[in-house]
């Protein structure tokens, strides 16, 4: 059961000039795009085999593994699925979290599209229960919480992941979990047979949906049900639904809905609100989410142990000043679950949870309708699930509140940043102290505090930025702070076709170029020389810089990835054909400060970028809090303090640039 995947997993050759080659150990090696040599096999999966391979060019190890099934293609549907794979690919690029494996690169040949991730040095949580056979619910908690966070970030993609199981989910020594195998991902709402008219998957961690008549094929509820089998499997030893082959499982399920849980103490409410049959009743990510941090954080809690002092995950970030402790929140011990009866006039089991919900958002909002909170951070766009709940963002738009005034912490006890972790000065993750750290961080932590929120209730979570406004969109976040350029395409209509509002600009940054401090083929002195010589800039996708330097004469790559940090990388290969990154001023200056004698800044060019806090739209009330406090944090000295700390050193100027008019806030 635990013998499967260990890390990015490839195919082998499918068809063309890989054909008639296996890839043997004794026979030569396979080289993919002349780039990536197949070099030994790492484990093998439902859907093929994941090979180690040395990336010729950047001279490092990855893992390479391909997204179609050979067996499954016929001449007649070759070609749909080479589109469909070279889709899959495209979104799982994009997806850029700490708990989800990088992916580098998308290569395609003949008859197969390649996905090449990073190899990492890991144990499996497979490995994990085949050597101790259980864990102890603290450490449970926690890698279930780390796992759970990365598949939002999946899930905000637009892509499930179809195989959450032990095998699948990596432990480093440090404690960081990371979810591997996009080997069988898939869009939300696919065609769920791919595969000799069969579902694929491991048969132990399917959802029972996914075998009904009308099923919508695999969807992030399915991803969750995977989460809470590898739950239970990991407190109680064995999987809650045995069986060799799928009917079996499925039989299980049928007749016994309900595992028994003798070793789950506080994890059995979320355990078996993921096992609820139902997948319109099953827990949602976001409960999910906010019950694991309540098993992590109470001491109280039958079987917890030392969870108190277990290790969070990245996105929960501890405060920059070990001197200020974070606030406490009360919270009760949480309880095993009590069971409900069936409703005997529906004639269906009533869903476990729903009570577990309540009395989380009790001990987390302090509120007797505290119920409203989980609806607010449901399924609805733009809050208007919300708006029938009492939500905050509801009553923004005219329910009121029997006079008093509402304030965004009363339904939303924990402030959700997206940030982003690969800009020094601005947003860097340290993966020493696993904390995030820079100029946006600080001005979060200050926005909150005026908000009513201890260091303690602020989570971030890393933004890329091609879905800054998609994790919005799906409430992963509240607000993000991630050098968000406010630009009037953005106000109306995303990348995604999803608008975003904005609080402020809280800082003006210049537009400017990075490029290689030594270069044996093009002598570099200004922006000029860039746009004379034709040279490749490498800029982040969607960001501004996409559509406007093309309108000023620049060449750009012919894809761009979607972020700086990538672009970066790029310039640092001497084998690459990117010779520059476009960015601002600000954030350039961190990359030549990390990068000493590698890369220079030319002066900057004409424009600017106003940053902004972005939230979604139709949110009146949170943006009035933003923009009361950004213009306190303006009009005072702690908008000087953060640039001193933070980005004077970077920019070689002791004195920050002149205060910005918040636009953004007039009317607020």
């Amino acid at each position: 059961m635990h013998n499967e995947d260990r890390t990015g997993r490839a195919d082998d050759g499918q068809g063309g000039r890989f054909a008639d080659r296996r890839a043997d150990d004794e026979a030569p090696r396979t080289v993919i795009d002349d780039r990536y040599e197949l070099l030994e096999r790492i484990g093998s999966g439902g859907m093929g085999e994941v090979w180690k391979a040395h990336d010729r060019r950047l001279n490092r190890f990855v893992a390479v593994k391909g997204l179609l099934d050979r067996n499954a293609m016929t001449p007649s549907t070759q070609a749909t699925a080479m589109q469909r794979a070279r889709r899959e690919a495209e979104a799982i690029a994009k997806i850029e979290h700490q708990n989800v494996v990088t992916v580098h690169d998308q290569v395609e040949t003949d008859h197969q599209v390649w996905i090449v991730m990073k190899l990492l040095e890991a144990r499996s949580l497979g490995d994990l229960l085949s050597r101790d056979g259980v864990l102890a619910v603290p450490r449970a908690a926690n890698i279930g919480l780390q796992v759970l966070q990365g598949l939002r970030a999946v899930h905000a993609a637009s892509v499930v992941h179809r195989d959450v199981k032990p095998g699948n989910v990596l432990v480093r020594d440090d404690g960081l979990a990371i979810l591997v195998d996009f080997g069988i991902a898939t869009f939300e709402g696919a065609d769920r047979v791919t595969r000799t008219g069969s579902v694929i998957g491991t048969p132990s961690y399917l959802a029972p949906e996914l075998f009904t008549p009308a099923s919508p094929g695999p969807t992030p509820a399915s991803d969750l049900w995977a989460l809470g089998v590898t739950l239970y499997e990991a407190v109680e030893g064995r999987v809650p639904f045995a069986g060799q082959e799928v009917w079996e499982v499925q039989e299980n399920i049928r007749q016994s809905p309900d595992p028994a849980l003798l070793y789950s103490g506080p994890l059995a409410p979320v355990i078996q609100g993921l096992l609820v049959t139902d997948p319109r009743e099953r827990l949602d990510a976001a409960t999910a989410e906010a019950m694991l941090r309540e098993v992590l954080v109470d001491p109280a809690s039958p079987n917890a142990g030392a969870a108190g002092a277990a290790t969070h995950p990245p996105t929960a970030v501890s405060t920059p000043n070990p001197s200020t402790p974070p606030t406490p929140v009360p919270r009760p011990a949480v309880r095993p679950p009590t069971p409900v009866p069936p409703s005997p006039a529906a004639g269906k089991r009533r869903p476990r949870h729903r009570g577990w919900q309540v009395a989380a958002a009790v001990v987390c909002v302090a509120l007797l309708a505290g119920a409203g909170w989980l609806v607010a951070r449901g399924d609805g766009e733009d809050g208007k699930q919300g708006d029938r709940t009492g939500s905050a963002e509801g009553q923004s738009q005219g329910q009121g509140n029997s006079g008093s005034q509402e304030r965004w912490k009363d339904t939303h006890p924990t402030l959700e940043i997206g940030v982003k972790d690969d800009q020094p000065g601005l947003s860097k993750f340290d993966r020493k102290t696993r904390t995030y750290r820079g100029y946006d961080i600080d001005l979060a932590y200050a926005i909150a505090e005026s908000m009513g929120y201890g260091k303690g209730e602020v989570a971030f979570t890393t933004v890329a930025t091609d879905y800054r406004s998609t994790a919005l969109k799906t409430k992963q976040v509240d607000l993000v702070i991630a050098s968000y350029s406010i630009t009037d395409d953005r106000k109306t209509a995303g990348p995604d076709g999803y608008s975003v509002d904005f609080a402020g600009p809280y800082y003006e940054a210049s537009r400017g170029f990075l490029v290689r401090e030594k270069s044996a083929k093009y002598t570099i002195n200004d922006s000029s020389d860039l746009r004379d010589l034709g040279v490749e800039v490498c800029t982040a996708r969607e960001s501004t810089y996409e559509k406007a330097l093309p309108k000023q004469g620049f060449t750009m790559a012919k894809s761009q990835p979607n972020t700086y940090q990538d672009c970066l990388d790029k310039l640092l290969d001497p084998k690459s054909d990117v010779y520059a990154v476009a960015s601002d001023d600000i954030i350039l200056a961190g990359y030549v400060e990390a990068n000493p004698g590698k890369v220079r800044r030319l002066e900057n060019i004409q424009g600017a970028e106003g940053y902004g806090v972005a939230m979604r739209p139709k949110s009146p009330v949170l943006k009035g809090e933003v923009c009361s406090a950004l213009r306190t944090i303006l009009a005072g000295r702690v908008w000087e303090d953060m640039y001193k700390e933070n980005l004077s050193g970077l920019v070689g100027d002791k004195n920050p640039p002149g205060r910005p008019e918040l636009t953004e806030c007039e009317g607020y």
